[in-house]
């Protein structure tokens, strides 16, 4: 049985702004926010450079619905974009 995943308030929205062409930034911060919600990170999409909500970049990044491009110095990724297939 497969279960549904319960996405977060304002998930929508910002993935219509993904598939559209932005795409999601992740940085790390100290804020409480992004510490206590955001695995120590926040996000925001490109080029419009507006504020994603924490609990949503992160359910996006850990749920598979975005795919990293891999830009970061370590191996990881700071930039991510709509995952297609």
């Amino acid at each position: 049985m497969t279960q549904e995943l319960k996405m977060p308030r304002y998930t929508k929205p910002v993935l219509s702004r993904l598939e559209s062409g932005a795409t999601l930034v992740r940085e790390n911060s100290q804020d409480v926010r992004a510490v206590e919600k955001g695995g120590g990170y926040v996000y925001f999409t490109l080029p419009d450079c507006r504020t994603v909500p924490v609990i949503v970049g992160r359910f996006l990044v850990e749920n598979g619905l975005v795919s990293p491009l891999g830009d970061d110095l370590f191996g990881g990724s700071q930039t991510y974009q709509v995952a297609h297939g």
